[in-house]
């Protein structure tokens, strides 16, 4: 059984020059590693993070359950 492909184990790694903000000349910060405020720069533009998936939790539908029930 094969776990891994070898494309996955070579994994570019990100740096600056891979942001948005300094290629765009917007970044004022000299580090050795991306900041916290990396976002790829893309053909695109900026391009928004994407957004976490929402995931209800389990007694939130027996309330909201409980609260159709009881408008009946």
């Amino acid at each position: 059984m094969r776990l891994a492909s070898p494309e996955l184990k070579t994994r570019r790694t990100i740096t600056c020059d891979d942001c948005y903000f300094r290629r765009e000349l917007l970044c004022a910060l000299q580090l050795d590693a991306p900041c916290p405020t990396f976002r790829p720069a893309s053909i695109d533009g900026l391009v928004p993070p994407p957004q976490a998936p929402l995931v209800p939790l389990p007694h939130a539908l027996e309330y909201a359950e409980e609260a159709v029930a009881g408008v009946r």
